[in-house]
């Protein structure tokens, strides 16, 4: 059995960040964090599997994130905590840190997670656009048409989207009709490699090109693939869909 360390572990290594040209330097040298991160995780990987696996890691990343006023504990916070808490206590511990209040990379988090509450299931979509060689495209010209829209933000240079990529294909050459539609967000790619990963990979449904961060600004995304089902109104049906994920949610939907 797979532990819930290993899976986030896995969560972490299976998803692209955006460019990191636009995170400020590091404080600590890649030696000094590996001095403090290697012991952490190794602590975490101990956490016996009792049913308290995420207060006990949740517990241990306080305890270091205190003892790390530093780029250690911005990484325990953004790898870890961001994906075992709940986005509002998240949004109230960091506020109730001094030094992460005060952190720009968490700031600039911090802007993602309220988004990602804004655009949650259950909520209406946001739209946006995006140009390329002379012509706009709207997320709206899709989503809020009367089909269920499956939204898949990604890029050419991102193995894990690539990865997902015969996934949404299976899903759209069974579903896709006049109840169902697959788009694809190019995001923070240059459209003349996503044209070159669209012939490779043989994908056939829609594209939104050049869409740069005009997508995952609006929907709070700091990490691809990020795959979205969106309902025939266009209300938030399913967000962070992956593998066989994918077509259980659209099948649910479609029943």
């Amino acid at each position: 059995m797979i532990t819930l360390v290993a899976a986030l572990v896995m969560v972490i290594a299976t998803s692209c960040a955006q460019d990191s040209k636009t995170v400020p330097a590091a404080k600590l040298s890649q030696s000094e964090m590996e001095a403090k991160l290697n012991p952490f995780f190794e602590k975490l990987q101990a956490i016996p599997e009792d049913g308290h696996e995420t207060e006990a890691m949740n517990k241990m990343a306080f305890d270091f994130i205190a003892e790390n006023p530093n780029d250690a504990g911005v990484y325990v916070v953004r790898a870890l905590l961001a994906n075992t808490m709940k986005t509002e206590e998240l949004i109230k511990y960091v506020d109730s840190n001094e030094y992460l209040k005060n952190d720009p990379t968490i700031q600039a988090e911090k802007k993602a997670w309220i988004t990602q509450l804004e655009t949650g299931e259950g909520k209406m979509f946001r739209d946006f656009e995006a140009e390329y060689d002379g012509k706009v495209t709207k997320l709206s010209d899709f989503v809020g048409k009367g089909k269920y829209v499956l939204v898949d933000f990604w890029a050419s240079w991102c193995g894990p989207c690539k990865r997902e990529i015969p996934n949404i294909k299976a899903v759209y050459e069974k579903y896709k009709g006049d109840k169902f539609e697959v788009l694809g967000v190019a995001t923070w790619d240059e459209p003349a490699a996503t044209l070159k990963s669209i012939e490779q990979l043989g994908i056939t449904y829609p594209q939104m090109l050049n869409a740069q961060k005009a997508g995952s600004d609006a929907y709070g995304i700091s990490g691809i693939p990020q795959i979205i089902l969106f309902g025939p109104d266009g209300t938030i049906l399913k967000r962070d869909l992956r593998g066989e994920e994918i077509e259980k949610a659209v099948a649910e939907a479609l029943k």
